[in-house]
């Protein structure tokens, strides 16, 4: 069960960072070069709407999983030494993910619904505002994602 568990968080975060590289390295670039702001706005909407939503279950697979693992961890390290306590670059990834959610969650509540209800509205200056927020709070994520694995692996 907890290789089943481990294969599930990988995915859910090959996913994730997958599709953040996918959209800062290719997607809006080309979009850039080849569109102008209308239409590149209205197929960032239904990009975006199809990627967030494939982003959320993957925030809510690596939760769970990552939850699932930590605990795990954390029981057989006591059961074995009698002291409770995972290696620190687990605990560095654990607060990195947490920071990571919150960063998820506010580019799709706030952000990302503003930006669909300016491009509604045709407010199109504003909409760019709104997808350059969500761009840089992506780049954030992308760092913040890459710290995470880089935390887990390194630090002992």
């Amino acid at each position: 069960m907890y290789e089943l568990v481990k294969l599930l968080h990988l995915a859910a975060a090959i996913v994730w960072l997958g599709g953040m590289t996918f959209m800062l390295f290719a997607l809006r670039p080309a979009a850039a070069l080849a569109l102008e702001g209308q239409p590149r706005a209205r197929l960032m909407v239904a990009v975006w709407q199809r990627f967030f939503a494939a982003a959320a279950v993957s925030v809510l697979v690596l939760f769970f999983s990552g939850m699932n693992l930590y605990t795990t961890a954390f029981r057989a390290v006591k059961a074995a030494t009698g002291a409770g306590s995972v290696p620190l670059g687990w605990n560095l990834m654990l607060g990195i993910g947490l920071l990571m959610f919150a960063v998820f969650g506010h580019i799709y509540f706030a952000g990302f619904a503003r930006f669909k209800r300016r491009v509604a509205a045709a407010e199109w200056t504003q909409a760019a505002q709104s997808a350059a927020l969500i761009q840089k709070l992506v780049m954030l994520n992308f760092a913040l994602g890459w710290l995470a694995i880089a935390a887990v692996r390194l630090v002992r």
